[in-house]
């Protein structure tokens, strides 16, 4: 997200912000997925942050990323529940817009952030401020980030992984016909994921020019 700002010409501050993923002049921003986005609904946590979000900025916003409608069809959630859902969101004060893509919510942020300076008469933009990530323990979020860590997978393409196995395991064990069926997976990251798994480490170690050590030696042994 900081390039797509940048590229469209906003100022870009990395802040640690308590409260907002973005803040823009006097306009807090949550972005989600759609798939948090439902999560949240959930387990309430989204009313939560609208409440702190409301009391921190004069104008609150959540922008929802993806297809919501696809969201809730993988998902087991009433479509009552998620609608029913925005309308509370509004009544608390908090709008929330659409987008499809992160470019799309670039331009959205990006848009809000002149809006601000046109309001003000100000002659230049105000910063686009973007909450520092914390470290997420959940075990959700290490299942994504140990997916995420193969090269060549997104944080995205980890959360399509694992929604179409269900577990971290059955995608190790995965043969390379079964890895193809997931959206995203061509042949050559199949290759690439087949290799990472299956390579000998040792194996790869001597062919990166790598020593073993000599206690490790010794493990092996015993």
């Amino acid at each position: 997200m900081p390039s797509v700002l940048r590229e469209l010409g906003a100022k870009v501050e990395i802040s640690n912000l308590e409260i907002a993923d973005y803040a823009c002049g006097r306009t807090g921003i949550e972005r989600k997925s759609a798939h948090d986005f439902l999560s949240s609904i959930v387990d309430k946590r989204i009313f939560e942050q609208a409440k702190y979000l409301v009391k921190a900025y004069p104008k609150a916003i959540v922008i929802v990323e993806g297809s919501l409608e696809k969201a809730i069809a993988r998902r087991k959630i009433g479509s009552p529940q998620v609608y029913g859902a925005l309308a509370a969101l509004l009544d608390m004060g908090v709008s929330v817009l659409m987008s499809s893509n992160p470019r799309e919510t670039g331009w959205m942020i990006y848009s809000i952030a002149r809006r601000e300076s046109i309001k003000d008469h100000r002659k230049y933009l105000p910063p686009v401020k973007i909450r520092v990530p914390k470290y997420n323990k959940s075990v959700a979020n290490v299942q994504l980030n140990l997916i995420a860590s193969i090269p060549g997978i997104s944080t995205e393409l980890a959360h399509r992984i694992l929604v179409h196995f269900g577990t971290p395991r059955r995608f190790f064990k995965a043969t390379g016909s079964e890895l193809r069926k997931v959206p995203g997976l061509g042949d050559k990251r199949v290759r690439k994921i087949i290799e990472i798994l299956d390579t000998d480490y040792r194996s790869a170690l001597l062919f990166s020019g790598m020593q073993v050590k000599p206690e490790d030696e010794k493990t092996q042994q015993q």
